[in-house]
Order: structure tokens, then C-alpha cells, then sequence
């Protein structure tokens, strides 16, 4: 048996190695050709020597001559030639590869190394993007899982299971596109007990902790499944190697200092460049200013982010006179961090942090909980809540792979909150040791007036007869040592779907003895829906009693927030959201947009005598109206022009009496022509209020989607987007319509009769898309009263 990796070479005469040696030894690195790389090999064939297993893709068997079987194309044996071969040899191969055209080996009789050390290696150079699939794993499902390297949904990763512990014990992925087509790469991953860590090309890029005895299974190990391309040499070992080890399998340490030098352009243009002095740093702010000042399609007096993209909103309280709205951004590590190795460069979540004295003007402050980008927080920062009547300001959120944390603020006596600390002792609530039921996800809490802390975890629960939406309920009496309570409601399929869940949830008494749990719900698209029932303390649990929504297909309205303020009401925000695809209805790619996303106005929740909800423009945005129009007590038949009446950051305040038959609504965002225009639709017949949107744009790219590819794949493809956004809504015999539209570029937000409120997204193309104008069809309409304010810019 020959070793495990011996390059395959002729035997040179002594005389000539001497002098081969002494070439080496003497003449400068940069000067020797190709042919002398396999003289740095010494440095990475030691490393081989205490492998478990070896395949060097010469023939159907390891380097120990144990069997694989061949399951589809593969041609093994290709020899290497030129700089291949060569750069094979200075990273212990033997200038051997394999052709993987669609198939993939496999071992049945591979045993998982015991213990809690592992490290693989695959060097491979794919000839066309990676499919979801295996790269070199023991898997078989994550509740089999030993240690997988995989593709899946353009990221490439690396996860393991452990013993004792359901699923998956750890997972790290990066984007893809860090294997390059057509380009060879050293792709090892390594588990040291403690954590594990994802290298290509010798260069750490992505890490999470990770603990416990790898688990065993009987699966078969699995070699190139994800991939068309070649494999040069795949190779195990029962044991961590160093990060000196890995460098020297990668092609030593000038190799892999030079290719991350290479790097550079590619990382800065994600992270940003390091090192900008105070002029260049005024310069980039000015610039970044007249930009989104001369953007035609950003909101001028609603809630966003200063630049950047945002999502969920979070950590919403009242504190000493000041509201606090905390919502989801991103940041990636500085370019030295990236390149050092110490995290990579994927921009993940932050909590971003912003507070008013008057619900209408904004401080933007520090980011209130950051990552730390050390490799253990890879994708930041998630979901979470500000903690309900707790004494001292107190935020819980969600950090992926480790679970539920806390953070308090530094100074309570600071009214601008700008410090926050993490507890030490997180996670609070470990992903790793929940009953199997618990999904640990975006969490809320509350205090009791005993001093008993409640929490809802995770967005499903996995209880038998809890189907559906759910979350799961903690209890505790100190904010860091939890106990499980169980399932907190058991929803019903006469409300939501199955596939629906209830993530981001919020829950609070909202008057008339009852509770209202909010939620958003990933499936088929983002949105928000709600229960109105009692909170049953002595039992623990929530009894729903009725069931709504605040988004519908078409709709923006997302990742819900509210907090209790001084003046005793319930104030709302949402996430709005842009299309699914803002870098084609915008041209630019997310992370240029300098926003993506607003928050709704403040809304004030409450309940009529009857249970039902109540919203309510927040009062205080009444201070922005200036340059009021006004109309009174005429009627509309067909579409009536407002003449003068026209804007795009406006308020819009109408008293229609319906005719006898046929819709009417109100117009907006029209161009003279009409060849652009958004409709406000209330359909008495119906029961209906609608946003059209068919004509809201000449944009071909800015469409909206019914739900997400997952659920889209079932429809036609004809059936995909949709043109309008219909909710419920019922007038009275008798009774007005009391609408207010808010349109603020491109966010329209539709109250009537505090009732229903609409949330649309709206994206025309022409500098002209002003007008206003009044419709009905069928039977005439009275209007008793129309105002027409501009509205001021807040930022």
C-alpha cells in the first residue's frame, strides 16, 4: 500500500537533487519557476500522516484501500498537468483529481470519528454553480447529522451534530460565491470542541460555537454530491488541526497572505474601507445626504433608517418621556477583521436604535445591541422585544445558534437610553437544551404584577394538537433562569393556515379585560395578523377569541411593535416593506439602497365596546399639517379632478355618504393622463376596502408577488403577482366613510372609520404622478367634507 499522499514522481539522480536543494535554498522565492512548488510540500505532507481516511481520486477506493462506491458520472484517475499538478503536490497531493459530472462517491463502511475533534478537507475547482446538496458529509437529515459540508440556497456551509442534543448541535455558511467556478480552492472545516470554523483557501470565514461528543450514525459518507467539477483530494482527521496546519494544506503562509491581500476590493465593497480620515468621511455624508435627498421614491415624514436597510421593528418602550423604537439593520465587520480572518464578511442583523419626545421627530442613536464579530455571531442579531413593566429598561432577543439573551440599559436615569449592556450569563434560554417542542426564535416578555416574568418564544410549537401558529411560554422571577410552561394557545384552522405561524410576537392587555397577541407570519409572504382573547393566568394560557389581519397580498405591513406609553395608550409600528425585489424597482442592489424599509405612523391600538379593533392615526402627526386645502358638501358621479389639490407628501381627510349601489374611493399618486395612478376602493357590496395598484406604476420590475417561491411553485405562473390589496371592511346602513389617507412618496396608508387601515407600496415612474381626484361608480356619493394638507418633512 502506498501512503496516503505520495506525489507521483521519477527518481532523480542524487547529484541533481543536491543541486535542485541548493537552487531552493539560495535563490529568492520570487524567482523560482512553477516546477519548485513541490519543494514547499514537506511543509503540508506531515499533516497527512495521522489521518483517519485519505481519497486521492485515483481509483474507487481510499488511500487505506477501503472500497467507495461510484454513483453516477465520475471519471477518476485525471492527472493533473502545469500549475495544477504543481500546486497539488505544495498542498501534499499527488497531482491526481477526479471529474465529477453529476455523480458522487460514496462509503458505506466510514466510521465517525469519536469524540469531540474533527477536521475534513476537500480541495475542489466546481465548473458550474454548487446545487443544493452534499459536498463531504455523514448526514442523513439533521436528527442523523455527524458533520455535513453542503450547498443549499446559494451559501455554502458546514454543520455538525452532537450527542444528546435533537437536530443540530452547530451550522456557519457563507455566500457561495466564495467558490469561485473555474478556480481551485481548499475548502477544510474543523470542530476543536469549543466551535466550529469554515476556511477556504487557508482564511477563516465563518465560525459559531459549538460543544459536545460528535454524533454517530450509520449513514454512508457522501463525496461530491453538490457538485460538477473536479475533486482534487478529500481527507479526514479525528482531531483539530492548527490553524499553522490548514495554512500549510492551503499552500503555506505566502500563498494565502497573498490571495487575502487579493481580496481586499471584493471585502471593502461589502464592509466599506477602513481607515477614512474626518475629510473623506464628510465628504461620503454629504454625498450619502443629496442622494437620498434627490430620491424620488423615499418617504420625507415617516419613520426610517438614516441609511442602510432595516427590517423587523424591536425593542419599542416608553422611558422617562421619550419613545424608544429599536429595529433591525445591518453591518458587517471592519476589512481587517475580514481579512485576518477573525469573522467574515456577511453584513448581518444589528439592533439600530431611535427615540422621540413626540412621536413624530427622531434621534437616531448608537445601535442599542450589536454582534460581536469574533466568528461567534454570524448572522447577528435577530427579533426580540423590549421586556413589558420591567423596573430597570430591558431588552430580550434572539442570537442564532446560541438562543434567547438579555440586555440592559446602563443608565436608567438617561432618558436617551444610548447604553446597553449583554448579560454574561447568555443565553438565558439555550437553543441547545430546549425541550424538542420549543422552537427558540424571536421572543417578547412581560412582568406580572407579582414580579413573575413571562416570555413567548420561537413562532411554532411542536406539541401534538398545537399545529400551526403558537409559541411557546417561559416563566421566571429573575430574567435569567427560565422554566418551560408549555404551548401558550392552541390556534384554530377556521383562522390561519397551517403553514402560518407567529413569529415577532407581541402581547399586551388592550382593554375590555382582554389581551391581544400580535404576530408577524412568514408564510406565503411577511405580514402581520393578531388574536383578541383573555389571558388565563391561573392556567397559563391564552384563549383566542377572535382573529384579524393588518397586511393581505400586496401589502407592506410586517414585523409588528408596540409599547404602553405615559398618556396610557397602546402605540403601534410596523415594518414597511418594499416589493420582493427592490434592487430591479430601484436599480440598485440592497446594500446601496441607503433604505429599504419605514415604519408605519404611530397608530393607537384600542378596542370598541363590541372587542373589535380600533386604529387610529396617532393625534401628534397632526403638527406636520401646513398649506390646508379644503371642499365642502358636493357630490361626485364618475370621477371628479381636484384641480389644484395634488401632491405626494400629503394628508387626505374625506366624509362620504355612499349611493345606493357601486364603489367609490379616492385617487392618488395620478398623473394628468392617468397612464400612473394608485385607487382607493371602498366597496360597500363587497365589504371591501382596496389599494389598486394595476396602473400604479409604468415600471415593468416593480410587481408584486402572492407569497414567497416556496408556495409560488404550486401556481401557474400567470397567478403570481397580484394588482390589488383587498381587506375587509363593512359600512353600516346609514353610515359615512370617514377616510384619511396618508401619502408620503411612495407609502400610502389608508385609514376608515378607525376600523381598517391599508399599508401600500407604490412606485411610479413620473415626476407628474401628483394628482388627486374623487370616483364612484353606479350611484352618485356626497361628500360632506374633503381637507387636503402638505405635510413637512420630519428628517
Amino acid at each position: 500500500m502506498r501512503n496516503p499522499i505520495t506525489p507521483q514522481t521519477h527518481p532523480l539522480p542524487s547529484r541533481i537533487r543536491r543541486f535542485l536543494s541548493f537552487v531552493a535554498t539560495c535563490l529568492p522565492a520570487f524567482l523560482m519557476p512553477p516546477l519548485f512548488a513541490a519543494v514547499n510540500a514537506q511543509s503540508a505532507r506531515p499533516v497527512f500522516k495521522d489521518t483517519v481516511t485519505v481519497w486521492n481520486m485515483d481509483a474507487a477506493k481510499s488511500a487505506a484501500g477501503d472500497p467507495v462506491t461510484v454513483s453516477g458520472a465520475i471519471t477518476l484517475g485525471q492527472p493533473l498537468g502545469g500549475g495544477d499538478r504543481a500546486a497539488s503536490l505544495a498542498r501534499g497531493g499527488d497531482g491526481i483529481a477526479a471529474r465529477f459530472s453529476g455523480g458522487f462517491l460514496r462509503a458505506d463502511r466510514f466510521t465517525t470519528p469519536k469524540g469531540d475533534r474533527l477536521t475534513i478537507l476537500l480541495r475542489i475547482k466546481p465548473t458550474a454553480s454548487l446545487t443544493n446538496s452534499e459536498l463531504f458529509c455523514k448526514h442523513g437529515g439533521h436528527a442523523k447529522t455527524s458533520f455535513n459540508l453542503y450547498a443549499n440556497n446559494g451559501a455554502i456551509g458546514f454543520q455538525i451534530g452532537v450527542k444528546g442534543r435533537p437536530n443540530l448541535g452547530a451550522d456557519v455558511r457563507l455566500p457561495a460565491s466564495a467558490i469561485e467556478q473555474g478556480v481551485w480552492h481548499d475548502v477544510i472545516a474543523r470542530y476543536d470542541g469549543r466551535q466550529i470554523a469554515l476556511f477556504v483557501n487557508g482564511r477563516r470565514v465563518a465560525s459559531a460555537p459549538a460543544s459536545g461528543e460528535l454524533r454517530e450514525n450509520a449513514e454512508p459518507l457522501i463525496i461530491g454530491k453538490a457538485m460538477r467539477g473536479d475533486i482534487d483530494h478529500a481527507a479526514i482527521w479525528a482531531r483539530a488541526l492548527s490553524d499553522d496546519e490548514i495554512v500549510a494544506l492551503s499552500g503555506g503562509a505566502a500563498l494565502v497572505a497573498k490571495n487575502q491581500e487579493a481580496l481586499r476590493p471584493k471585502i471593502e465593497a461589502v464592509t466599506g474601507r477602513d481607515g477614512l480620515g474626518t475629510v473623506d468621511q464628510l465628504r461620503a455624508a454629504r454625498d450619502l445626504r443629496a442622494k437620498l435627498a434627490a430620491d424620488p421614491h423615499r418617504p420625507r415624514y415617516h419613520l426610517m433608517p438614516p441609511d442602510g436597510y432595516w427590517n423587523d421593528i424591536n425593542g419599542t418602550l416608553y422611558w422617562k418621556g421619550r419613545y424608544h423604537v429599536m429595529f433591525l439593520g445591518r453591518q458587517a465587520p471592519d476589512t481587517q477583521t475580514v481579512l485576518e480572518g477573525r469573522d467574515n464578511d456577511h453584513p448581518r442583523e444589528i439592533w439600530l436604535h431611535a427615540s422621540s419626545a413626540d412621536l413624530v421627530h427622531w434621534v437616531h442613536h448608537a445601535p442599542a445591541v450589536a454582534p460581536v464579530f469574533d466568528g461567534s455571531m454570524p448572522r447577528g442579531i435577530y427579533s426580540g422585544d423590549a421586556v413589558n413593566d420591567a423596573p430597570v429598561p430591558t431588552l430580550i432577543y434572539h442570537v442564532p445558534g446560541q438562543g434567547t439573551c438579555i440586555a440592559t440599559a446602563d443608565d436608567p436615569d438617561d432618558p436617551e437610553l444610548v447604553r446597553w449592556t449583554p448579560d454574561p450569563r447568555n443565553p438565558v434560554i439555550s437553543d441547545k437544551t430546549a425541550p424538542p417542542e420549543v422552537r427558540v426564535f424571536d421572543p417578547t416578555a412581560w412582568r406580572e404584577a407579582d414580579g413573575t416574568y413571562y416570555a413567548l418564544i420561537g413562532n411554532k410549537n411542536g406539541t401534538p394538537g398545537y399545529e400551526g401558529d403558537s409559541n411557546s411560554l417561559y416563566r421566571s422571577t429573575d430574567l435569567v433562569n427560565w422554566e418551560y410552561r408549555g404551548p401558550f394557545y392552541k390556534s384554530d384552522r377556521k383562522w390561519t393556515a397551517a403553514h402560518e405561524d407567529a413569529a415577532c410576537p407581541d402581547f399586551f392587555p388592550i382593554g375590555n379585560g382582554k389581551h391581544m397577541l400580535l404576530m408577524h407570519c412568514h408564510q406565503p409572504f411577511n405580514s402581520v395578523h393578531y388574536y383578541i382573547g383573555v389571558w388565563d393566568r391561573a392556567a397559563e394560557k391564552f384563549i383566542p377569541e377572535s382573529h384579524g389581519r393588518m397586511s393581505w397580498a400586496a401589502g407592506s405591513v410586517a414585523g409588528p411593535e408596540t409599547l404602553l406609553d405615559g398618556k396610557g395608550r397602546r402605540v403601534f409600528w410596523g415594518w414597511v416593506q418594499e416589493p420582493y425585489r427592490p434592487t430591479q424597482v430601484r436599480g440598485q442592489t440592497v446594500a446601496s439602497v441607503t433604505w429599504g424599509s419605514v415604519a408605519t405612523l404611530p397608530r393607537i391600538l384600542s378596542l370598541f365596546p363590541d372587542n373589535t379593533l380600533r386604529i387610529q392615526p396617532a393625534p401628534e402627526l397632526e403638527v406636520l399639517r401646513h398649506n390646508e386645502r379644503s371642499l365642502s358638501s358636493f357630490t361626485v358621479s364618475g370621477e371628479r379632478d381636484l384641480g389644484g389639490l395634488s401632491g405626494d407628501t400629503l394628508e387626505i381627510r374625506a366624509k362620504i355618504t355612499p349611493g345606493k349601489s357601486g364603489r367609490f374611493g379616492i385617487i392618488v399618486r395620478a398623473t394628468p393622463d392617468r397612464a400612473e395612478q394608485t385607487v382607493i376602493w371602498i366597496d360597500p357590496g363587497k365589504n371591501t376596502l382596496t389599494a389598486d395598484i394595476s396602473k400604479s406604476t409604468l415600471n415593468p420590475a416593480a410587481r408584486w408577488t402572492k407569497g414567497r417561491a416556496a408556495f409560488l411553485k404550486n401556481l401557474p405562473r400567470d397567478q403570481h403577482h397580484v394588482t390589488e390589496q383587498t381587506a375587509p371592511f363593512t359600512l353600516a346602513p346609514g353610515e359615512a366613510a370617514d377616510l384619511r389617507v396618508f401619502v408620503d412618496k411612495s407609502v400610502i396608508e389608508v385609514y376608515v372609520n378607525e376600523r381598517q387601515c391599508l399599508t401600500q407600496r407604490v412606485y411610479p415612474t413620473r415626476p407628474d404622478a401628483k394628482d388627486i381626484a374623487l370616483i364612484a361608480e353606479e350611484s352618485p356619493v356626497t361628500v360632506e367634507k374633503l381637507q387636503v394638507w402638505d405635510m413637512h418633512p420630519i428628517q
